[in-house]
């Protein structure tokens, strides 16, 4: 263990979240692997009516089916109820008094929690369906952590929980990250760790900068009874064990954390307490390039990492000081100096690149003519349409580097498909393609990595210039003067200048100097 307050996994998103009442663990699937014969980017489809796994084992896959698809139907009755208690608890039906009010704001709460649930449920259908629709930008951490600390205000203050936080706030850093999901992903976690945590106790929140490799590390850790080997077994096997997590909470964190280029990492010593870490990006468009790449390229072999089952630590220990000549050494006795910690890493599932060996890489960007409003709108039907393997970088407020999982043929078939969506859900946009090349993934032994450089290359460059493009001219006068005028005196001045440096570049004798 790395730091001194270890966590328990955290998944739950909330606190009163049953559990299964059988005590049976829930089921899971594991990373598809690719069989003999198999295409790139496919996959098996088990046949209807019939189970990956054991029977006794429910799919956690077919648990999140069930449920999501229910969850827009859930969301009208949940606004509902919130809206009647809110009524209630104001006094628009009558006076109430302040322990009511109490119970009632309580009762808000954890529909503001079910809401937020049911959100979750959706988003997890978006990542099983390969669309996960991720608004990432650069997002500062000072305000994500306004927003978790606002988001866990009811979870804490009940039993008194000090949330702590470690690492450069208040110094202006940003990431590169959907600010919703992983608000999410740190209050899913966050919230199971409060859950472990004795009251009165610490849950720490903390956030490393390492520059070197364009990352933040973020960790949240306690000091819960930490999670026993065999439901680590579990979870690392892709099945969620009902005493630590529920099933739904580990598919959706770990695909928040996918959905940041990283994996969800998770280290649990039992009687001290478990650490959960993942990673963002910072450091700018090479940074992002650079990582999406390293976790594309490791999706491709990816595998669930097994528990390492380390052996305990022992070491013989003799008496310190000798023993009579007459007497037999005492025999040495083994001593445990240590709990082992388990090590578990998960990954994005079974979704591995269509085309792991090549990208289509391209540019576009939207005509001066769209408003802001209208740029946005392009940006967030084009993150709709990215699937999970792919990347559309903003690169100013109006061009965008995209890198899709294709080929030349899908490529160009992607582009027109796009085209058709903005045309019948924005209406007339003018849309500037940029070259596109076909690059390949394979890391070549001499130069590295070409489609890091190249699309890092791209990344920059297109930032540059639309860096450039952004750049503001307005015309500024002071309040109650008059508006700016035309004047000829800077082209007259000009002429000044002209006719000056030819004068200063003739020869004594008049004759114009080479």
């Amino acid at each position: 263990m790395t730091s001194t307050l270890p966590t328990t996994v955290g998944t739950a998103t909330l606190e009163s979240r049953p559990v299964d009442d059988r005590g049976v663990p829930y089921g899971g699937t594991v990373a598809a692997r690719r069989k003999p014969g198999q295409t790139p980017g496919s996959r098996e489809i088990a046949a209807p009516g019939h189970l990956p796994i054991a029977a006794d084992d429910a799919p956690l896959e077919s648990i999140s089916r069930l449920i999501s698809e229910t969850a827009h139907d859930l969301r009208a009755p949940l606004s509902t109820i919130r809206e009647a208690i809110r009524l209630v608890r104001d006094g628009d039906l009558g006076k109430v008094s302040s322990a009511q009010s109490e119970c009632l704001s309580a009762a808000i709460n954890q529909c503001n929690c079910a809401v937020q649930l049911v959100d979750e449920m959706v988003q997890s259908r978006r990542f099983d369906s390969g669309f996960p629709n991720v608004m990432r930008q650069w997002t500062s951490i000072d305000e994500l952590r306004s927003n978790v600390e606002a988001t866990l205000q009811s979870w804490i203050l009940p039993r008194g929980i000090h949330l702590l936080w470690d690492g450069p706030f208040e110094e202006g850093i940003q990431i590169y990250a959907d600010a919703t999901l992983l608000r999410r992903l740190i209050v899913n976690v966050a919230g199971n760790a409060i859950r472990v945590t004795r009251e009165g106790g610490p849950v720490l929140i903390r956030a490393t900068v390492n520059r070197d490799q364009g990352i933040m590390n973020w960790a949240i850790v306690d000091q819960g009874a930490g999670i026993s080997p065999s439901d680590m077994e579990l979870i690392g096997a892709g099945k969620a064990p009902a005493k630590s997590i529920g099933g739904l909470g580990l598919i959706i964190s770990r695909q928040l954390a996918a959905a940041h280029f990283s994996t969800l990492r998770i280290e649990s010593r039992v009687g001290t307490g478990t650490a959960v870490s993942f990673q963002t990006i910072l450091g700018g468009p090479a940074a992002v390039a650079a990582r999406w790449v390293k976790w594309r390229s490791e999706l491709i072999m990816i595998e669930q990492r097994k528990i390492m089952n380390e052996d305990q630590r022992v070491h013989e220990v003799r008496p310190s000081r000798s023993s009579p000549p007459s007497q037999s050494p005492a025999p040495p006795r083994r001593v445990r100096i240590d709990v082992p910690s388990q090590l578990i890493e998960l990954g994005a599932g079974e979704m591995q690149p269509a085309f792991p060996d090549h990208v289509y890489l391209t540019t576009v960007s939207v005509g001066a003519a769209i408003p802001a409003a209208g740029t946005d709108a392009f940006d967030a039907l084009l993150q709709r349409t990215m699937r999970i393997t792919e990347l559309a970088y903003r690169t100013g407020r109006r061009s965008w580097v995209i890198a899709w999982d294709a080929d030349g043929e899908t490529g160009i078939a992607k582009r027109s498909e796009l085209e058709r969506l903005v045309q019948n859900e924005l209406g007339t946009m003018r849309m500037t393609w940029g070259a596109s090349s076909l690059v390949s993934a394979t890391p070549h032994p001499e130069f590295r990595n070409s489609l890091a450089s190249r699309l890092s290359d791209l990344m920059v460059r297109q930032t540059l210039a639309g860096a450039q493009q952004a750049v503001s001219d307005t015309d500024q006068v002071r309040l109650g003067t008059g508006p700016m005028q035309s004047t000829p005196m800077a082209t007259i001045r000009l002429e000044q200048d002209v006719h000056w440096l030819r004068e200063s570049r003739r020869s004594p004798n008049g004759v114009p100097m080479e």
